[in-house]
């Protein structure tokens, strides 16, 4: 693109990364100065972060003593953590993978910050592990699992916990080439255990091969695997706690709202690595544009799904169903639907659909912003309205259930599991570069700057796999 002044054309300001321009040798470098240089603030913020966290396992710990396992009502905002959680720090990888499996340029800058998030999988798991004893098991009560042996415990827990193991992997491999130039770069023999893990990687083309193969299907199981999670927690953990709640579309609107969340988390991580990280050079206006358009998308397929999930029982309108739709929408926790349908649809909606506002790099981070705070207001909703009816054995709702208000231990519960989050993957952050140096400096190589005519432009290779 270019503007006319004085009858001559003048390039725009170009759009690519500034670290395109860098040589491998500048890439290791500036990748290893940001792994050493952790400041101040990072020690502040990460000391913050671990007083919210252990003031959060407290409060756990009250909330388990004071109330055990009996009344599920009080595990209400456990689940809302836990919920949260799935759907924005576990769905972050996805990102990444989506755009591999595209093999698009634009993402290599943003593909680790995407993977990073996978050092946070163990929080949901231990969440996971503590609420699994509040569903009861299957017998007498409508379920998907029609009658499997030891469901819904064992294969939920297969599920979430293979999550978590399958994102420790792809996080551990897609860093290995890393770790190796960090390994290589230690002289005095003062690597750190992760680096040391890498000690078997001199960069072969059999080992070159070997992790673009992992990296790519190890990515494609987790997406997968993260589907399957998140139908069944919508399925165990909301829809079979409400008597009457029977949706095919419920599972899906799960998955894709965190999806959602999941981009929501690499723009905002991208735009503090930008400002703060050290990482201006590798963020540009072409992953924020990319980003901007993914997070347009998945705010429509979020109101397409809310209205197809909300419209049948509408229009059914059985007495049953009038109930499930006042306490999932209208009267028990409307606020919390009009704060997840404003910040997670109408917000993209109206800023994403500029594309002054698109290509920009604060814009995507606003509305992002305003994605996960509807998330938590739309998870709060889901999990206090499936966690507070008594007697989940019967067909149907026969009476609105009452309306959950949280108290201190609820919120520093969900404070400290998104503080647990952060910290643990600033502390990876510690030990494994970010953005990728292997995955730029691959970038570079794949690139070459050509004269066309009266200007200059990039001209860019695939890679033959």
């Amino acid at each position: 693109m270019a503007t006319v002044t004085d009858g001559h054309h003048v390039p725009e300001p170009s759009p690519m990364t500034k670290a395109w321009d860098y040589t491998p040798g500048q890439l290791v470098r500036d990748g290893l100065q940001r792994l050493r240089a952790k400041g101040q603030w990072y020690r502040i913020s990460l000391i913050i972060l671990g007083i919210l966290t252990v003031i959060g396992i407290i409060a756990l710990i009250v909330q388990a003593v004071a109330t055990g396992w009996g009344d599920r009502e009080n595990w209400g905002y456990v689940a809302v953590a836990f919920g949260y959680i799935m759907s924005t720090v576990a769905a972050a990888p996805c990102v990444c993978v989506a755009a591999r499996l595209t093999r698009s340029h634009w993402r290599r800058p943003i593909d680790r910050i995407s993977e990073i998030w996978a050092a946070a999988m163990i929080v949901p798991a231990v969440l996971f592990l503590l609420l699994m004893w509040t569903v009861p098991n299957t017998h007498g009560r409508p379920t998907i699992w029609f009658g499997w042996w030891a469901a819904p415990y064992l294969w939920d827990a297969i599920l979430v916990v293979g999550l978590a193991f399958t994102g420790y992997a792809l996080l551990y491999i897609s860093s290995i080439p890393d770790l190796a130039i960090a390994r290589a770069q230690v002289q005095d023999g003062s690597a750190n255990w992760l680096t040391r893990k890498a000690e078997g990687f001199y960069g072969t083309q059999a080992q070159w091969r070997i992790i673009d193969r992992a990296v790519a299907y190890l990515g494609a199981f987790y997406v997968v695997m993260y589907i399957g999670t998140m139908t069944v927690i919508a399925a165990d953990f909301i829809m079979s706690l409400i008597p009457g709640y029977k949706s095919a579309i419920f599972p899906a609107y799960f998955a894709v709202s965190g999806f959602g969340g999941g981009v929501a988390v690499v723009v905002v991580t991208a735009s503090f690595m930008r400002w703060w990280g050290g990482a201006a050079d590798y963020l540009g206006r072409e992953q924020f544009f990319a980003l901007a358009k993914i997070q347009l998308a998945l705010g429509l397929l979020f109101a397409y799904f809310i209205w197809t999930d909300f419209v049948i029982p509408w229009y059914g309108r059985m007495p049953w169903e009038i109930l499930q739709i006042r306490l999932l929408y209208f009267d028990s926790y409307l606020w919390y639907f009009v704060v997840a349908f404003a910040l997670c649809f109408i917000s993209p909606l109206v800023l994403m659909m500029w594309t002054k506002l698109r290509r920009g790099k604060v814009g995507p981070f606003i509305v992002s912003s305003g994605v996960l705070i509807g998330l938590l207001a739309d998870r709060i909703r889901l999990f206090s309205a499936a966690y507070t009816p008594k007697d989940i054995t019967e067909d149907r709702l026969h009476f609105l259930p009452p309306v959950y208000s949280p108290g201190v231990l609820d919120w520093l519960i969900v404070i400290g599991a998104i503080a647990a989050c952060v910290a643990l993957v600033m502390l990876a952050m510690r030990l494994i570069p970010v953005p990728s140096i292997w995955e730029m400096t691959e970038g570079t190589r794949l690139r070459v700057k050509r004269r066309y005519h009266n200007t200059e432009v990039m001209v860019i290779g695939k890679p033959d796999y």
